[in-house]
């Protein structure tokens, strides 16, 4: 579930009062004490005339909203997050920002925010880091975190725990100073965690706990990078590198599967990781060359046999990207001159084979508009460049085949026309990283609310980051629609039916109205959440969207005083939907890539979902879930294939790339002691994930065998022989580069910003097992998407000269 918290850096306004006691009050009352009762402020509920009748401007249709102060905090930013396993328990941290630290403040709901508990004391009244100081766990809803912005005498980290959705708080003080937490993605009592760096040995130490943070042994000396495992790996399995040495700036990559009784070495001089849901990455130095290649080897328990990705040139300068790999394809940014500006590529099946995907990708100073669409499968938008330069103008490109092609986003009806009046460009990171956007919501969706979109974007020729207004999608990003003027921050709620936004104004936050629609953007309507100037800095519904509660947060204009508001939409939608709400939608149905296909069909199969019908004025039944009534499978037609590697398409066919230096056109792979390998000798291949059958394939998939000697090459890194059939990491080579574990989907591990900037702090950039809530680590350039090139800095090692499993500790430090 994604992780729903905000950070408000407020260091130039001084809190005049200071309350003594907590309120309540609910919208339209005076603040301070109140019985709790509702009361329902301005009109009473809409019908369904109502809401159905869509006017402009929207017409005020008030919600019923309760407001709760947090009296006496004085902290300069605020967290919230949702805890337990019915979305009823709520958290609001306050806590301070720089060295002062003051006691934060923590807060307990457990009716969605209408009412806080003050706990404040079941933490010991202890200062908590204003970023990363809330960690939940992804395995357990009702176990958290709390991290302390203090150190003990010692210098070393304290931590509170939770395993009861904060009902009581455990003190514990870490056996050393904390720089990061990574979660158990499913064994919710197993934690790693790093030590910050020693500043005299500068070096790092790995510790397990198997107890949920009450114990704590360091299990390496000297790491680097550290992970759990992931599809294909046994739970208790650990993937460590360690022991950096000076003069080959590389280290040592080891996994264990019993929780460290036992490492194996699987990879020797390197100095990083990626580990997905499908694949191990790493790049490779070559001997005596400023030369990198990227690695890759296919999940299969403890073996790895490691196979050289086949990109058109081994890189010299600049940077490899992995941006995505969780559905059964990899794509990767590859940037060659340094500037930002490069080309994406997708893998095959195997993660080896890669080919040009889209041209002038922009991925600059870590940052990248790569989003995966969560409401529509196979669906991915990103920015390129009008021209080879990154400062060029910027245009946005949407792909519904996992980037077999890619096409322009249009706006409404004139959408088959096409021109530049019709070209929606959206606004991601990169747009939302400069000027009037910085605080707006970035695109959102939800896995389980099929084909709805929302966005920030402007319609012309080209991005203009000045500019940005609220569109919508309903089929998936086929067809766009603008709903709200200017920029907003927004939520989904009800599975997506229930749309919820504020306005946001560059020059001020102030508010006390927000906008909302019942029938998924079509119709839209006002309500005051404020009767009184309130500065508001976030809003979120429940974790899945799926509820008809969205809480908003800010405080008051003229005393700083913190406050949330929930706002009651289940009040004015009080029907539950029966069988004749619900209409079928059809995924892809607007797919134009194929007129031969049969509608609908896109990667082999065509959907059916059960939907709620835009005018049907009711709400989905508590825990419902959409489902999917039918999947159908196709024939597979020209839409189900792409370019091999070494092909690129030219008027619509795959032609031989000549720009692809010939010693590495020869050969796609040979792998796992194989004499010859089977390539295609058309140029295409069938996209990963693809199911589709019959048809067209044998036009576009005819194979032929090629020797594989002279090609060593582009082998397999360990490929056996018949006369060694040694096992992965036996083999001496150099790794200069990688990543980082994300499980299933590489991006933002360690910085929750970028993401939330992507999403909203609704919906993460992407679905991340091991999100950026399991990490403490607050470096500033951790917000660059997973660099598989740049070498870490050189330190000091005691690592041996040959692979061994990892250095023990010396002194094993238990609690």
């Amino acid at each position: 579930m994604a992780r729903k918290t905000t950070t408000l850096r407020w260091l130039t306004f001084v809190l005049a009062l200071a309350i003594a006691a907590s309120g309540y009050s609910v919208s339209g009352s005076p603040m301070g004490k109140s019985d709790g009762s509702r009361r329902r402020s301005g009109r009473g509920a809409p019908t369904q005339k109502d809401i159905s009748s869509c006017s402009m401007p929207p017409k005020e249709l008030n919600v019923p909203a309760r407001q709760f102060s947090f009296q006496n905090e004085t902290g300069q930013s605020i967290e919230i997050e949702w805890l337990g396993e019915d979305s009823k328990t709520m958290f609001v941290l306050c806590s301070y920002v720089g060295k002062k630290a003051g006691p934060s403040g923590l807060w307990r709901s457990t009716n969605q925010g209408l009412y806080y508990n003050n706990d404040t004391s079941k933490v010991l009244s202890t200062a908590i880091r204003p970023d990363h100081g809330l960690l939940k766990s992804p395995a357990d809803p009702s176990r958290a975190i709390l991290v302390a912005a203090g150190a003990t005498a010692k210098g070393n980290s304290i931590v509170f725990v939770t395993s009861n959705s904060g009902v009581t708080w455990n003190r514990v003080s870490l056996p050393f100073p904390l720089k990061r937490f990574v979660f158990h993605p499913s064994r919710s009592h197993l934690l790693l965690a790093s030590s910050a760096t020693n500043p005299m040995t500068k070096k790092r130490n790995l510790y397990l706990s198997t107890d949920f943070g009450a114990s704590w042994k360091r299990i390496i000396n000297d790491v680097y990078s550290f992970a759990w495992g992931s599809t294909g790996d046994k739970e208790e399995t650990i993937y460590a590198s360690y022991g950096l040495l000076k003069d080959r700036r590389v280290s040592t990559l080891s996994r264990t599967d019993d929780l460290t009784k036992h490492w194996k070495v699987i990879l020797p001089k390197l100095q990083h990781f990626l580990i997905s849901t499908r694949f191990v990455f790493a790049s490779i130095g070559r001997p005596g060359k400023n030369m990198r290649d990227l690695y890759v080897s296919e999940r299969s328990g403890a073996n790895h046999t490691w196979l050289k990705a086949r990109l058109p040139y081994a890189l010299s300068s600049g940077s490899y990207y992995v941006l995505d790999s969780h559905e059964h394809v990899a794509f990767v940014h590859l940037d060659m001159t340094g500037t930002g500006t490069g080309t994406l590529y997708t893998s095959d099946a195997q993660g080896v084979n890669y080919a040009v995907s889209l041209r002038n990708h922009l991925h600059h100073h870590g940052s990248t508009d790569f989003y995966v669409v969560k409401s529509m499968r196979a669906t991915y938008i990103s920015t390129v460049a009008a021209s080879n330069d990154p400062t060029a103008k910027r245009e946005s490109r949407i792909t519904f085949n996992r980037g077999g092609r890619w096409h322009p986003l249009r706006v409404g009806d004139c959408a088959e026309s096409g021109g530049s009046e019709c070209t929606l460009h959206l606004h991601g990171v990169m747009g939302m990283k400069q000027g009037p956007l910085k605080t707006i919501s970035g695109p959102l969706s939800v896995k389980h609310v099929h084909g709805l979109i929302i966005a920030h974007g402007m319609v012309g020729k080209y991005a203009d980051t000045g500019k940005a207004d609220v569109y919508v999608s309903r089929n998936g990003g086929y067809q766009w629609k603008k709903v709200l003027t200017g920029t907003h921050k927004y939520t989904i709620g009800d599975l997506g039916k229930l749309i919820v936004a504020v306005p946001i104004n560059v020059h001020s936050h102030i508010q006390d109205t927000l906008y909302y629609s019942e029938n998924y953007g079509q119709c839209w309507h006002s309500s005051k959440f404020s009767t009184t100037p309130w500065h508001f800095t976030g809003l979120l519904a429940d974790p899945i969207s799926m509820g008809m509660q969205v809480t908003l947060w800010g405080y008051t204009a003229s005393d700083g005083i913190w406050q949330t508001v929930t706002m009651e939409f289940q009040d004015i939608v009080e029907r539950k939907c029966n069988d004749d709400d619900f209409e079928t939608f059809h995924p892809h149905l607007e797919n134009k890539d194929d007129t031969e296909a049969a509608e609908g069909c896109v990667m082999g199969y065509r959907e059916a979902v059960q939907t709620v019908k835009a005018n049907a004025w009711c709400r989905q039944a508590k825990g419902a879930t959409e489902v999917t009534v039918t999947t159908s499978p196709c024939s597979c037609t020209r839409a189900d294939f792409e370019c091999d590697y070494g092909y690129i398409l030219v008027s619509g066919e795959c032609k031989f790339d000549k720009s692809v230096p010939s010693n590495q056109s020869r050969a796609m792979k040979c792998a796992k002691g194989e004499d010859q390998y089977r390539r295609s000798s058309t140029g295409y291949r069938q996209i990963p994930g693809d199911h589709c059958d019959g048809g067209v394939r044998n036009n576009y998939l005819q194979w032929v065998w090629v020797d594989c000697k002279g090609h060593e090459d582009l082998s397999a890194l360990d490929r056996p022989t018949k006369k060694n059939s040694a096992s992965a990491g036996t083999v001496i080579v150099i790794l200069i580069a990688l990543v980082a574990f994300a499980g299933g989907v590489i991006v933002c591990l360690r910085r929750k910003r970028a993401c939330e900037r992507m999403s909203g702090g609704s919906a993460h950039y992407v679905p991340v097992r091991q999100r950026e809530e399991s990490s403490t680590d607050t470096d500033d350039n951790d917000e660059a998407l997973l660099d598989v090139s740049k070498p870490p800095p050189t330190r000091k090692s005691t690592a041996p000269a040959r692979p061994a499993p990892p250095p023990a500790a010396v002194d094993s430090e238990d609690m």
